[in-house]
């Protein structure tokens, strides 16, 4: 392995610009700024696959720009509003321009359709590639241990 002093700084700084990667997500999915979130930080081949733990929800399955985009503006908008979600207890393995890493979400948010509070909690399972220099979602899986009404808690 290659210690040197520039090549710990590189690492360094992909591990950071890839936490920065998935903070971002998180501001352009709560914002509704879907276009942004696919056309500057999916690769075009990308895949999503977001799924429940319980099976309450149907696994939502996406691959290329065309479909992640369909998902986050067909689903995602239409089942949630009002979001606000973050990511902690990053985990980040980079291995030349690919990577990999998991990470912790928690979301509040309302029920698009009710208005009713929700809130949420799981783990994204990526993968990332360095594309032009900057690091990009390859494949984002959702392991979704709760999505539920806050009245009846989880």
């Amino acid at each position: 392995m290659d210690n040197s002093i520039e090549r710990r700084l590189q690492r360094l700084e992909d591990r950071e610009n890839i936490r920065e990667l998935t903070a971002t997500y998180c501001f352009l999915v709560d914002d509704g700024r879907y276009d942004d979130l696919v056309d500057l930080h999916f690769t075009d081949d990308a895949g999503c696959d977001f799924r429940t733990r319980s099976g309450d929800l149907e696994p939502f399955v996406s691959k290329g720009s065309e479909e992640v985009r369909a998902f986050f503006k067909g689903v995602v908008a239409n089942m949630l509003r009002d979001m606000s979600h973050t990511v902690h207890n990053h985990r980040i393995v980079v291995e030349g321009d690919g990577a990999s890493g998991e990470c912790y979400f928690e979301l509040t948010a309302r029920d698009a359709a009710s208005g009713a509070p929700i809130v949420g909690a799981g783990r994204y399972i990526d993968r990332y590639r360095r594309v032009e220099n900057r690091w990009r979602f390859e494949q984002r899986n959702a392991d979704i241990f709760h999505m539920v009404a806050l009245a009846e808690g989880w």
